[in-house]
C-alpha cells in the first residue's frame, strides 16, 4: 500500500513540500514506522529537516552532521550521505555509533533507525530516514520498501523540475511573442510549419491576419529555393546545437514584395518530444539597400583613385573569360614598394600618400590602355595585362613598369623620394589555375619568394612556378669557373690491414689560391648549384678512379649528396655519369644524411631502390647525429652505415661512448650491412675501435683528405697497420666493453659451453696478457680488479640459477673505472 500511495501522491501533487510531507505521512500510516524525516545539509554541514510525520519531537534541537570526524556524524544519517547508500541500523543501545542520540531515543521510544539516499537530476540531494519502536532489524522485505521509496522521492521530485521548466519556458515564450521591436515566432520541424508568431512578424509580412501565416509551411514566404534550402540548413544547426544566426534573408511578403531579415533562432526543448525552433526576426531591408549602394560606390580607392580589391575581383573574373575566349596570355603581376616605410618615417605620413598617389599615376601611365591598374592597400599594387602573345612580351612590358615607378618624386618639401619595387607574377591560362584566387595566390606566393632575394636577384620580378634569376655569388663564380678540387679520404680495413675505400670530398679554390671548405661555401649556393656540385665531385673521382686502377689501386669511392638533389632527374644523371666513366658501379657508394626528412618521406623508397638498381651502394650518412626512426631503417635499401664523427672524436673524454658503439655495430651485423666509422682522429681511438672488431675507419689517425697525387704517394708509401692490438689503456677499456658484452651473452645462451673453473683463474685471461704487454705492474690495482671480475662470474656459474648479475656488474664497473682512471692519468 505504501509505494501505491506514494506513486499516485507524485503523479498529483504539484507543491514540493507539500509531497515531501505527503510522503513522511504515508510512510507512518501504511508501516509501523515511528518517525518519517526527509532532511539535507546545510552550509556547515548539519541536517535540517525538509519534512517530517509521526514523532516528530524527536527531531527537536538534534545534531546530525555530513562530517566522519564528528560524533554527529557516525549515525545512519551521516554515513549514508557520505557512502551514497542505505545504511541500517537495528538498536540505538548496542551500536557504538548511536551514542549521542541513546538517550533521546529512549525518551522517545525508539529502538531502530535507517537512512536512505534521495537523488535529484541525478545527483545526491537529501536523505529519508526513518525509525522504529523495537530494536530489531530491517529484514529484506521492509528494506526493499525503503529503498523504493527512496528512489520514488528522486522520481516525484524531478517530475517537479520538469514541470517549472516547463511553466519557465511557456512564460519565456509568452513574453516573447508579446515583444512589439522584433518578430516572433515559432516553427515545427520536420514539416516547417509556423505555428505561433507575434504582432510583429504579422506586420513584417503585411499579412491581413494570423490565418494568413499560423499553418502555413515556411516554403511560401520564399522568392527561391535556394534561399529556402539555405534557411533550412541553418534551422538543422540550430536543432543540433541549441541555437544559430543569419544574417540578410530574403523573404517574401504578402504583396509579393521582399524584406530582408536577420535571423536567431533557438531550440525549444518541450516535454512533447516534437522539435521547435523560436526565431527572432529584425528588419534589416533599409540597411540591405544602404550596403547595396556603398558597393556600387566602394570599387575605387579613395586616395589614389585606382579601382581597389572589390572592383579587381571583379574585372580579373572578365579578363580571364576574355583570355579563355581570345586565346592569349594574361599576366596578373602583384607588386609591392621596397623602401616605402623608409619615406614614411623620414617625411611623414603625407608625404607617404603622396608617393603612393604618384606610384599610382606613373602605373596608369607605363601599361597600355587594355591592362587594368588595382591598388589592394599599403604599398600594394596589382596589374591586369591582357592580350599578350609570349611570356617575353610580358617580361618586356615589366622593364618598362620598373622605369616609371622608379621615376623621383617631388615632395612638398622640395625633397624628391624614390622607391624600388618586387614583384610576383602568375599567367594564365596554366593547367592548375582556373580561378582568380589562385591566380592572386601564386602572384602573392612569387612577390614573396622574389622578396627574400632583393639583395642577389636579377630582375625585380619573378614568375611563380620558376626560380628568381640570381646574380652570381663570389662561390658560384668559382664553381662555374672549374675551380672545384676533389680530395680523397682513405678508409681502412681492419681485417685486411689495407686501404680499401675512399671519400671524394668537394672543395674549392680561390682566386689568392685558398681553399675554401664545405662548411664556407655550401651556406652560398643553390639547391641547383648543390646538385652541380655532387654530379662534377662524381665525374671527376671516378676518373681519378679509374687512373689508380692503371697503378694496380682497385678502390671503392663513396661522395655526398644532399637529400634536395635525390630525385628521377638525379637518378638519370647518375647513370650517364657511370656508364660514361666506365667504372663498375659496385665500386660506387652515395652517401646520404641519416637524420634528413627526405629519407622519411614514401617517395624516398623508390628513388633508392631507382639507385640501386644501377649497381650503386647505398649509405646512410651521420648515424646518431639526428632522430631517426629504427622501424624506417628497417626498410632502407642501405649497404653502409657511418657512424657520426661526433661520438667518435670525444671518445678520449668520454670512453663510455663505446658502449653506444658497440650497439651499432651490433645493429650494423644484424641488418648485414658495413660499419664505417670515421673521426677515428688519434692512435688511442684507432686502437679502440680496432679491438670492437669494427672493420671499417677513416679519420685523420689514418690520413686526412688529399688530393690525387698526394693519395697516389701515400698508397706506396703508406704505413703499415699491421698491429698487436690493443696497444694502449683506451683499447684495453674497448675490449673490456666488447668482451663482457659477448660473455654475458654466451651465459645467457648457452652457460654449458663455459668452464668456470678456468673462467676463475684471471691469468688464463687474454686480458691478463695485453695488462703485462703494456707494462702494467701486475701487483697493481688493475689485475686486482680483474681477478675480482672473474671470480664474481665463476661464481655465478656455480650458482643453481644464473640470473642475479649484480655482483658481476659490480666488479665490472670497478675495473672499467681503473682502466679509464689509469688512461686519464695518461692524458694529463
Amino acid at each position: 500500500m505504501l509505494l501505491s500511495s506514494a506513486n499516485e501522491a507524485i503523479a498529483h501533487m504539484e507543491n514540493e513540500a507539500e509531497l515531501l510531507q505527503s510522503l513522511c505521512a504515508l510512510t507512518v500510516q501504511h508501516t509501523n514506522i515511528r518517525l518519517a524525516w526527509i532532511g539535507r545539509p546545510d552550509d556547515r554541514g548539519a541536517f535540517k529537516s525538509l519534512a517530517a510525520a509521526g514523532a516528530v519531537d524527536y527531531l527537536e534541537d538534534i545534531c546530525i552532521s555530513v562530517s566522519a570526524e564528528s560524533p554527529d556524524g557516525q549515525g545512519p544519517v551521516g554515513q549514508s550521505w557520505r557512502d551514497q547508500q542505505p545504511v541500517y541500523n537495528a538498536s540505538f543501545t548496542k551500536n557504538l555509533h548511536m551514542h549521542p542520540w541513546v538517550q533521546r531515543a529512549q525518551a522517545f521510544g525508539m529502538g531502530a533507525n535507517a537512512s536512505l539516499p534521495i537523488y535529484r537530476g541525478g545527483k545526491l540531494w537529501a536523505v529519508l530516514a526513518v525509525y522504529r519502536g523495537e530494536e530489531r532489524i530491517f529484514d529484506a522485505d521492509l528494506q526493499k520498501i525503503l529503498e523504493d521509496l527512496a528512489k520514488d522521492v528522486g522520481y516525484g521530485l524531478d517530475r517537479l523540475d520538469i514541470l517549472r521548466k516547463e511553466r519557465e519556458a511557456n512564460a519565456f515564450n509568452e513574453v516573447l511573442l508579446n515583444v512589439q521591436t522584433s518578430g516572433i515566432n515559432v516553427m515545427r520541424y520536420p514539416e516547417r510549419i509556423i505555428e505561433r508568431i507575434n504582432a510583429r512578424m504579422l506586420e513584417m509580412f503585411e499579412a491581413a491576419s494570423m490565418e494568413d501565416v499560423v499553418g502555413h509551411p515556411l516554403r511560401e514566404f520564399f522568392s527561391g529555393e535556394e534561399t529556402y534550402a539555405w534557411v533550412s540548413a541553418a534551422a538543422q544547426t540550430v536543432l543540433k546545437e541549441g541555437h544559430g544566426t543569419l544574417r540578410d534573408v530574403p523573404y517574401r511578403r504578402m504583396d509579393g514584395g521582399i524584406i530582408y531579415m536577420d535571423l536567431s533562432g533557438q531550440r525549444l526543448d518541450e516535454p512533447d518530444g516534437v522539435e521547435r525552433i523560436l526565431w527572432t526576426c529584425v528588419d534589416v531591408t533599409e540597411r540591405h539597400q544602404l550596403m547595396g549602394e556603398l558597393a556600387q560606390q566602394a570599387l575605387f580607392d579613395m586616395l589614389t583613385g585606382l579601382p581597389n580589391r572589390r572592383a579587381l575581383d571583379a574585372e580579373l573574373e572578365k579578363a580571364m573569360v576574355r583570355a579563355d575566349r581570345y586565346k592569349y596570355l594574361l599576366g596578373v603581376v602583384m607588386i609591392d614598394l621596397d623602401g616605402f616605410k623608409g619615406i614614411n618615417d623620414t617625411y611623414g605620413h603625407a608625404a607617404g600618400d603622396l608617393v603612393l598617389q604618384r606610384v599610382g599615376q606613373h602605373l596608369r601611365e607605363g601599361v597600355r590602355r587594355t591592362d587594368f591598374v588595382a591598388r589592394l592597400g599599403g604599398d600594394e599594387f596589382v596589374l591586369l595585362l591582357e592580350d599578350c602573345t609570349s611570356i617575353e612580351e610580358i617580361n618586356i612590358a615589366m622593364e618598362k613598369i620598373g622605369g616609371v615607378v622608379r621615376q623621383p618624386i617631388d615632395l612638398h618639401n622640395g625633397n624628391k623620394a624614390v622607391v624600388d619595387l618586387s614583384a610576383g607574377m602568375s599567367i594564365y591560362p596554366t593547367d592548375d589555375i582556373n580561378n582568380p584566387d589562385t591566380l592572386l595566390r601564386y602572384a602573392d606566393q612569387a612577390l614573396y619568394k622574389c622578396k627574400s632575394h632583393k639583395t642577389d636577384r636579377l630582375h625585380f620580378w619573378t614568375l611563380y612556378g620558376k626560380p628568381v634569376s640570381l646574380r652570381l655569388n663570389a662561390v658560384q663564380k668559382l664553381l662555374r669557373n672549374g675551380e672545384l678540387l676533389v680530395h680523397y679520404q682513405p678508409v681502412l680495413d681492419t681485417h685486411s690491414h689495407q686501404i680499401v675505400g675512399v671519400e671524394a670530398l668537394a672543395r674549392l679554390r680561390d682566386e689568392d689560391g685558398r681553399i675554401l671548405y664545405p662548411g664556407e661555401f655550401l651556406p652560398l649556393i643553390t639547391a641547383e648549384d648543390t646538385t652541380d656540385l655532387s654530379r662534377m665531385v662524381l665525374i671527376r673521382a671516378l676518373a681519378d678512379l679509374a687512373g689508380l686502377d692503371v697503378l694496380g689501386w682497385s678502390l671503392w669511392v663513396s661522395f655526398n649528396v644532399a637529400q634536395e638533389s635525390v630525385d628521377d632527374r638525379y637518378v638519370r644523371c647518375l647513370a650517364g655519369v657511370v656508364e660514361a666513366s666506365g667504372i663498375d658501379s659496385s665500386r660506387i657508394t652515395l652517401e646520404i644524411l641519416g637524420g634528413s626528412d627526405f629519407l622519411e618521406r614514401n617517395a624516398a623508397l623508390s628513388i633508392l631502390h631507382d639507385i640501386k638498381d644501377l649497381g650503386i651502394r647505398l649509405a646512410l650518412d651521420d648515424v646518431g647525429s639526428a632522430y631517426f626512426s629504427l622501424l624506417r631503417l628497417k626498410v632502407l635499401p642501405i649497404d653502409e652505415i657511418k657512424l657520426d664523427q661526433g661520438f667518435i672524436r670525444s671518445l678520449e673524454e668520454r670512453p663510455q661512448d663505446l658502449y653506444f658503439i658497440a650497439s651499432i655495430r651490433d645493429l650494423a651485423f644484424g641488418m648485414g650491412v658495413d660499419l664505417v666509422v670515421e673521426g677515428v682522429e688519434t692512435d688511442d681511438i684507432l686502437d679502440a675501435i680496432s679491438v670492437m672488431g669494427i672493420r671499417l675507419l677513416q679519420g685523420y689517425a689514418i690520413a686526412r683528405p688529399m688530393p690525387v697525387a698526394q693519395l697516389r704517394e701515400f698508397l706506396v708509401q703508406h704505413p703499415s697497420y699491421h698491429r698487436q692490438h690493443p696497444t694502449s689503456l683506451l683499447g684495453l677499456y674497448a675490449k673490456e666493453v666488447s668482451d663482457q658484452g659477448a660473455l654475458k651473452k654466451v651465459i645467457l645462451d648457452n652457460p654449458l659451453l663455459i668452464n668456470s673453473d678456468e673462467l676463475a683463474e684471471a691469468s688464463r685471461c687474454a686480458m691478463d696478457e695485453h695488462m703485462r704487454r703494456l707494462g702494467l705492474a701486475e701487483n697493481s690495482l688493475l689485475f686486482g680488479l680483474h681477478w675480482e671480475v672473474h671470480r664474481a662470474i665463476a661464481s655465478l656459474l656455480k650458482a643453481p640459477v644464473i640470473g642475479d648479475w649484480e655482483t658481476v656488474k659490480q666488479t665490472q664497473k670497478a675495473f672499467e673505472g681503473g682502466l679509464l682512471e689509469a688512461f686519464q692519468k695518461t692524458k694529463r
